[in-house]
């Protein structure tokens, strides 16, 4: 580890940046990474996240071996869906969808002409059947979304859903929690997991299951305004982001994502400790949008980053077309799942939005680019935008299709990136070298991650390129 540092150290140097303290310096910052088990290198001047565990569940952690059970209803998070898919494998567990499809309250849709219901939808349209490796507790087929846990390691299959396999559940929020409330097949398979005296943790409106089954009676607990006034008058209520008493773990809203799980984190390994908490204070993290980006490589990185200190601003840039018509002439800005801008989930004290004419330089540390369609906006409308920001000393981060403008701001001559696959030209023709194999990569003061399952990676490289700059 001591030469995988050092070698680091080097290199970054050799590209003009120094490692400052904050807290938590690069080098140990790195160090701590790799603990996860996935292989942190220096090829040629550029880190790169290489090895077998990009994008999949890492072997290391307090959760390893684990199967985190996260039961969903209609109406769900899908921003808590999106965080939790993403970064559970990163302390080494496996997260599996517990679909209630028995109430497909909003939902219409069959399987392929099959008679079969559709499986539950989130608030904004996300979906979250085999690409999750979903089970429905009804013990029906279910669609796979487009994107998600593929390349998590994780096989689809759809028995009904067995309370003795799990190690823990995490009951998500959203109106969800409603939806199971009234479902005895819900409320009877939380129960038995309950029984078993395992871990059981809920966010926001997830508690209501819990209030239905007497769980958090007498308990120390939190919640959200859906559910406080109940918890004021039959436990023991803390206005806090997350509280924990025994085996509950209750949390109070969506940004309290990250908390949560590290909350579960401690209860299995009573000598975690997790060093990424507040690191980027003092940092300034701009989110570049125009339209139809990639909803869980804008909400996953989001909430991990406010976990970490970092301030965020949305700076809004104008689409080359809107991608939706209803919403021409509207500041509302869509991801391809039903993300919007503003954020539906986050009040807005998390986050500022900055109009791009409005944007200064000072006013943040990084940018980062959301793939999807989003990215092909700015390459064909923002490249100038790009050029400056980087002329001005900033970090350029980009994900999935997010390299494309980067390279047509020809901000890839001679560097390393990697990132989704319709990327390889764009990078090669204008000077780069495209790697698909890489989780991510920091090259100089370019960022670059590979796709949906590789976002804790390319948070990572973020993270340590803001250390060192």
């Amino acid at each position: 580890m001591k030469t995988l540092a050092l070698g680091l150290l080097v290199s970054l140097v050799c590209f003009g940046i120094v490692a400052v303290a904050s807290g938590m310096d690069y080098n140990t910052f790195l160090q701590e990474a790799a603990k996860t088990g996935i292989t942190i290198e220096t090829v040629d001047g550029t880190i790169a996240w290489t090895g077998p565990y990009g994008g999949k569940i890492k072997p290391n952690g307090p959760l390893a071996g684990k199967k985190i059970g996260l039961v969903v209803g209609c109406d769900f998070s899908d921003w808590q869906a999106y965080y939790f898919a993403d970064f559970v494998g990163e302390f080494g567990g496996t997260p599996q969808f517990i679909l209630d499809n028995n109430h497909l309250w909003k939902v219409s849709r069959h399987l392929f002409g099959s008679g079969s219901p559709a499986e539950p939808t989130g608030r904004w349209g996300l979906t979250c059947g085999a690409g999750f490796d979903g089970l429905g507790l009804n013990g029906s087929r279910l669609l796979p979304p487009a994107v998600m846990q593929e390349g998590k390691g994780h096989a689809a299959s759809f028995p009904v859903a067995n309370p003795a396999d799990y190690d823990a559940i995490i009951i998500l929020g959203g109106w969800s929690g409603d939806i199971m409330y009234a479902d005895d097949v819900a409320i009877n398979f939380i129960k038995a997991v309950v029984e078993r005296d395992v871990p059981v943790a809920a966010i926001g409106e997830g508690i209501l299951p819990l209030i239905k089954i007497g769980l958090v009676n007498g308990k120390k607990v939190t919640g959200n305004k859906v559910v406080d006034y109940m918890l004021r008058e039959i436990a023991d209520y803390r206005n806090e982001p997350v509280v924990v008493d025994g085996n509950i773990i209750t949390g109070r809203d969506t940004v309290d994502a990250p908390l949560v799980l590290r909350a579960l984190c401690k209860i299995f390994d009573s000598n975690f400790q997790d060093v990424y908490k507040d690191i980027l204070k003092s940092k300034k993290v701009m989110i570049m949008v125009a339209d139809d980006f990639e909803d869980i490589e804008l909400c996953a990185p989001a909430l991990e980053f406010v976990y970490r200190g970092a301030e965020i601003i949305v700076g809004l840039f104008e689409p080359l077309v809107q991608s939706r018509p209803p919403l021409v002439g509207l500041e509302v800005r869509m991801g391809n799942f039903g993300v919007s801008i503003p954020f539906q989930e986050i009040p807005e004290s998390y986050y500022k939005i900055v109009k791009a004419e409005d944007l200064k330089m000072s006013d943040f540390d990084l940018l980062w680019i959301p793939g999807a369609m989003n990215p092909l906006h700015i390459a064909a409308l923002h490249r100038e935008f790009l050029r400056d920001a980087y002329a001005a000393g900033k970090i350029i981060a980009s994900i999935c299709h997010g390299p494309i403008p980067v390279a047509a701001a020809d901000l890839v001559r001679g560097g390393k990136l990697t990132g989704w696959l319709a990327c390889e030209h764009s990078v090669e023709i204008m000077g780069g070298e495209f790697i698909p194999d890489w989780a991510a990569a920091i090259c100089g003061r370019v960022v670059s991650g590979r796709t949906p399952p590789e976002v804790p990676e390319f948070v990572d490289a973020c993270t340590a390129a803001l250390l060192s700059n």
